[in-house]
């Protein structure tokens, strides 16, 4: 099993951590994510104004489908968090998209501040466009231990 690291919205990050309701899938374009295997921890890093990594999410599966039967899967968006209007704009164009299908989300109770991923992962790290692999118990030692 590997870790990774994915770079989320804020909306859709927090949205993996709500008590009722929350996000089971993760939606993404192109060959998003071909190394996903079931059991895989995804650290989800929340993008400006936050810039912080707030917590983990475990890969239950990878799906490639029609953008029609995504939708249709993803429950009309109910799963996703996304509106048709948000779901039909991200596809424009695009007649294949993934979803991640994901479970036990363990939200941390001290967020990592992108200043301190760099001192963590190197200076010139940057919260990546597609998904990166980490060394999550770099992360989650830091987390735990200032929380």
């Amino acid at each position: 099993m590997a870790d990774y690291l994915i770079s989320v919205k804020p909306k859709w990050a927090n949205a993996f951590f709500l008590d009722i309701n929350r996000k089971t899938i993760e939606l993404r374009k192109g060959n998003f994510g071909i190394s996903l295997q079931s059991g895989d921890t995804i650290v989800i890093y929340s993008t400006m104004p936050e810039g912080c990594a707030i917590g983990t999410v475990k890969v239950m599966e990878r799906y490639e489908w029609s953008v029609e039967d995504l939708w249709r899967k993803s429950e009309q968006g109910v799963l996703t968090h996304v509106s048709q209007v948000e779901f039909d704009a991200y596809y424009l164009g695009h007649h294949f998209g993934v979803g991640v299908w994901v479970w036990s989300p363990d939200k941390w109770g001290r967020p990592i501040a992108l200043t301190e991923l760099r001192q963590i992962l190197g200076e010139r790290w940057q919260p990546p466009q597609q998904l990166a692999q980490v060394d999550i118990s770099r992360l989650t030692q830091r987390s735990v231990a200032h929380a």
